[in-house]
């Protein structure tokens, strides 16, 4: 970072919140094309939103070493679509239940 540059870095950020919000959509990848553009930009010049990205983007670097990836066995994901059809099936007969009552009345 040049002379001129640290000069301009602020020490209190008054959307610190917002600033960690935007960090987090930036690091996981929600974060639109606009937004990680200006969050590149203005990220340089605001110390505490500098110190929470490293101290976020090391987070997620340690959590992801620490993390083991596995598919889920097959069994469960049979049960959950059994479960959510027959959930789907009793909204539905609520639904037409609704419609049934509010056609009476």
């Amino acid at each position: 970072m040049s002379e001129e540059k640290i000069s301009e870095v602020k020490h209190n950020c008054q959307n610190h919140e917002r600033c960690m919000e935007m960090i987090q959509a930036v690091l996981d990848g929600s974060a639109s094309k606009e937004e990680v553009e200006h969050f590149k930009n203005e990220m340089d010049t605001c110390l505490p939103c500098i110190e929470g990205h490293e101290l976020q983007k090391s987070i997620k670097e340690a959590l992801s070493v620490k993390l083991e990836k596995k598919c889920c066995p097959k069994a469960t994901v049979s049960s959950i679509r059994e479960k959510l059809g027959f959930a789907t099936m009793i909204i539905a007969i609520a639904i037409l239940q609704i419609k049934v009552i509010q056609a009476v009345f």
